[in-house]
């Protein structure tokens, strides 16, 4: 059986969490819940980049990146997700717009005498811009069960979990739509980072 290395806190892992579930996957792939900041053999021995996610083939081998195995899961379910061009670029926005979230977020939880305005600024403000386009790409509905929709509507919610000062949702009702869209999913409640 596949393993699924995860962090409850990783938004990456969480969408292959999510995927799992998502797909019907559960019977081919046991998710084994690490600490990456722990350095654990587990991790380390399937992942020499020691994060998470990872997911361990049957084979031993190791896939170690979210959109990456993301595609190698919706190419192994019964029935994928669509995955064309727009698709691919709008999750690529939704990676970005997470990208720049998590290094937010480990810039305000540096040492203080490395604390970088600068860096926390120029984050936030590509957040801001990130936002925007995404709210004029749901102008036109995004497909929610796609690797796009997943990847902004974790994005978002990233947000809320550790930036709810952000108030993204104001003047982006259909950014706020997508997000709703999969509020509601059982797999998104099931893999909520813990508060």
């Amino acid at each position: 059986m596949m393993q699924l290395i995860y962090s409850p806190t990783s938004p990456y892992a969480r969408k292959c969490r999510i995927l799992v579930r998502e797909l019907a996957l559960q019977h081919v792939v046991t998710e084994i819940a690490d600490n990456p900041f722990e350095d654990s053999a587990t991790l380390l021995q399937a992942n020499p980049l020691g994060r998470v996610p990872c997911l361990v083939l049957d084979d031993g081998q190791a896939l170690t990146e979210s959109g990456l195995i993301s595609a190698w899961l919706n190419d192994r379910a019964a029935t994928p997700w669509s995955s064309g061009w727009d698709d691919r670029r709008l999750e690529a926005l939704g990676s970005g717009l997470l990208d720049l979230a998590v290094a937010r977020r480990v810039e305000m939880v540096r040492d203080e005498a490395i604390y970088s305005s600068f860096w926390l600024g120029r984050r936030e403000r590509g957040i801001l811009r990130t936002l925007d386009e995404l709210e004029r790409e749901c102008a036109t509905p995004v497909e929610p069960l796609s690797l796009g929709g997943l990847t902004i509507a974790l994005a978002v919610d990233y947000l809320d979990f550790r930036f709810p000062e952000c108030e993204w949702r104001q003047q982006r009702p259909g950014l706020a739509a997508l997000h709703g869209a999969w509020a509601g999913r059982a797999s998104f409640a099931a893999t909520a980072p813990p508060l």
